[in-house]
């Protein structure tokens, strides 16, 4: 018998031995690791704030957050405001029109995590719902401002009517699509990080933690 065949049939198992354990090292282990960092790096490149990443249920990166709000969508508004008031037969009316910029994001004091399982490997993107973050008057001016026979505009009218023209682009803001929109920019640039680093990617709004109980 050749003494040589056990040895040569030894080294090959133990070279198909070596051969698994460095497969399952590089895809159980090293290729999710790998994603989490990579995917980190992205958001933190792109949004200023390290997301908290998991793998399989285990965190992996904490969240690092120095700022509260981040905005992915900004847009200017212009609104066309008419404020009147009658007394005694008698109409004062006041036409202003105000140049906003509303802006909508992410408040970071909600979850925002990135979820990664193994088996398949993917990815899982906890995102808060989108806010509109701020609504800022940059400019406005007086179209009309003009006294009834016996009412008169006041001070108090003038910023009544200003308080009210802030109202309604805070409603038309919430109600452009703003919002949808910086869901969808947000989630473009994820995807878009995650897909480069080799997988998928699925969002949610919900508050991960509460979803469990």
């Amino acid at each position: 018998m050749n003494t040589k065949t056990p040895l040569a049939i030894a080294a090959a198992v133990v070279l198909i031995i070596v051969a698994v354990t460095i497969a399952f090292y590089v895809v159980v282990v090293k290729v999710p690791s790998d994603l989490a960092y990579e995917t980190a790096a992205g958001i933190r490149q792109f949004f200023n704030f390290t997301p908290q990443v998991r793998i399989n249920q285990t965190i992996v990166i904490e969240q690092i957050t120095p700022i509260l709000e981040v905005a992915t969508v900004s847009r200017e508004m212009f609104i066309d405001h008419s404020w009147q008031q009658t007394w005694m037969g008698s109409t004062k009316t006041i036409k202003i029109q105000g140049v906003f910029t509303a802006k909508a994001g992410f408040d970071l004091r909600e979850p925002f995590r990135i979820d990664i399982e193994k088996r398949p490997l993917h990815v899982v993107a906890w995102t808060p719902p989108p806010k509109l973050l701020s609504i800022d008057m940059k400019e406005y001016k007086v179209l009309k401002d003009e006294n009834g026979w016996w009412n008169s505009v006041t001070l108090q009218d003038r910023e009544e009517a200003v308080r009210q023209i802030r109202a309604e682009a805070i409603d038309k803001a919430k109600h452009s699509g703003l919002l949808e929109e910086s869901q969808a920019s947000v989630e473009a640039r994820i995807r878009e990080i995650v897909e480069r680093n080799g997988s998928n990617v699925v969002f949610r709004n919900e508050n991960p933690d509460r979803r469990r109980q």
